[in-house]
């Protein structure tokens, strides 16, 4: 993905998720990190696909908030956590991801 490197974002995205889901339990480690990965991977290939002209600004914000929704559908499925918890974790999430894909492309990602 060019200039930028979804391992580095996806774990500081998943330190947001789990900084945020703390009181979830250990479990969520494991899930945080998967779906901060995936986030960042995808959100990194809208952009790349953005960028070439394949995709317009409305289908690159439909593709992410796809991917959104998967993530939290994932969280949600963890006993004890409610839906806003796993909202505002996604979000804080994707605030780095967006963060990223700025500095290394110069798109600000369409949430």
């Amino acid at each position: 993905m060019g200039a930028i490197d979804v391992n580095a974002v996806g774990s500081e995205a998943a330190k947001k998720i789990i900084e945020i889901l703390t009181g979830a339990g250990k479990e969520v480690v494991s899930y945080a990190q998967t779906e901060a990965k995936k986030l960042a991977t995808s959100a990194a290939e809208i952009a790349e696909m953005r960028l070439r002209g394949e995709i317009t600004d409305e289908e690159a914000r439909l593709q992410l908030r796809i991917q959104k929704n998967a993530s939290i559908a994932v969280l949600m499925a963890i006993k004890g956590i409610s839906k806003i918890a796993v909202e505002q974790a996604i979000n804080a999430a994707l605030n780095v991801i967006g963060a990223a894909i700025k500095t290394a492309t110069g798109l600000p990602l369409p949430i």
